[in-house]
């Protein structure tokens, strides 16, 4: 979909011969625009991209504003959709796997699947694995869609095709574990900062940005400057928390400081 839709080339597993009975199905004069191990090499070297991590400033006032804007992200319910953490029941990446819709290559198509150990295996940072063959994975996200559209916040709400049978007001919640150094913000790119991003929810959100909207200013810059601390790091960072100067955080340190700021 996405290659077809950003980027107006067709691969062969949806637009090929064996599912529309062409070559050419845009009738560009080019056949064949992405074979499946094109599309095969891309979804690898995507899942194989460092994870996403934390970057905890050295300054020991904005520390705490981080720590702090934490606790306030989960109170205020904004955690209540962009869950922190996600646990994994398998470690292994798989493609093709057998949840792959209709139009893409099947796991019966090929005599045996590429895997791989998402939590040692890639560019790295790595996926935080956890006992046993599982892993964690701190996305902030809950993978659902919902409505952020009312009668008064319409920001989302201009979505003019229907895409998937999907209705044009309902969104996929959107990952924060890379919040920090994605800017700009929206489906559409244009917010400038969180501040704006987090002012336009609406629906279903609703809730959750007027109790962000009548916190005082410092709890709301807390929440910002937590959220600002996601990032995405340099690949091959050997941690999934560093500091400002790239070094690795040590857990139980950061546990126990947690612990000791209110």
């Amino acid at each position: 979909n996405a290659m077809n839709h950003h980027h107006g080339m067709q691969s062969t597993e949806r637009f090929g011969e064996a599912r529309t009975g062409t070559t050419d199905f845009d009738a560009d004069g080019v056949v064949d625009e992405l074979t499946v191990g094109d599309i095969t090499a891309v979804t690898l070297w995507q899942a194989a991209l460092g994870t996403p991590g934390q970057v905890l400033p050295t300054d020991s006032d904005a520390l705490r504003a981080v720590i702090v804007g934490e606790r306030k992200f989960e109170a205020n319910g904004c955690a209540d959709c962009h869950l922190p953490t996600m646990r994994l029941s398998s470690r292994e990446f798989v493609e093709p796997n057998p949840y792959n819709p209709a139009g893409n290559l099947q796991s019966g198509d090929v005599s045996q699947s590429y895997r791989f150990d998402m939590t040692q295996q890639g560019f790295g940072p790595f996926v935080e694995g956890i006992p046993g063959s599982g892993a964690l994975v701190r996305a902030y996200t809950d993978l659902k869609r919902h409505n952020l559209c009312d009668d008064e916040i319409r920001h989302y709400c201009n979505e003019q095709v229907v895409q998937a049978g999907v209705g044009t007001e309902m969104f996929l919640t959107r990952k924060l574990w890379d919040v920090g150094n994605t800017a700009p913000y929206g489906h559409k790119g244009d917010l400038t900062t969180i501040t704006e991003a987090i002012d336009v929810h609406g629906g279903e959100a609703r809730a959750s940005r007027d109790a962000y909207m009548a916190l005082d200013q410092r709890s709301r810059d807390e929440i910002v400057e937590f959220l600002k601390s996601l990032q995405i790091l340099p690949a091959g960072t050997a941690s999934l928390v560093v500091d400002d100067k790239g070094r690795v955080v040590d857990a139980k340190h950061l546990a126990q400081l947690k612990r000791s700021i209110q």
